[in-house]
């Protein structure tokens, strides 16, 4: 991971997508290809998190497009504002990299029009 690049796991054997696991939970294997993914999914889970006095974060958990979900903070809006199914994409930046995913929420796609 890094420059705004979000990688998980894919199991060799079924296929099942993961992040950061040791063994697949479906069939415990632990043969994993690296896959680089799109970067954005859909808030699962939200909770507004105190960080310091007078300072709040959204903390989530996101169900990524390719399958499988981790938990991340959602920066750029206030922290309850954050919905469940709400739409977010990876965001690209300082505080970004290995240890700190950062998501923005983006616009869900829109139908093409005639």
């Amino acid at each position: 991971m890094g420059g705004g690049e979000l990688y998980f796991q894919r199991c060799r054997w079924c296929r099942t997508a993961v992040f950061r696991r040791l063994l697949c939970p479906v069939c415990a294997s632990t043969d994993f290809a690296w896959e680089l993914s799109c970067g954005t999914g859909v808030i699962r889970h939200v909770l507004a998190v105190r960080r310091s006095p007078g300072k709040q974060c959204a903390l989530a958990t996101i169900n990524v497009n390719e399958g499988f979900w981790l938990c991340s903070r959602v920066i750029g809006v206030p922290p309850l504002i954050v919905r469940v199914g709400a739409p977010v994409c990876l965001a690209e930046g300082i505080e970004s990299g290995p240890q700190g995913l950062l998501f923005r929420l983006c616009e869900p796609p829109q139908p093409p029009s005639r």
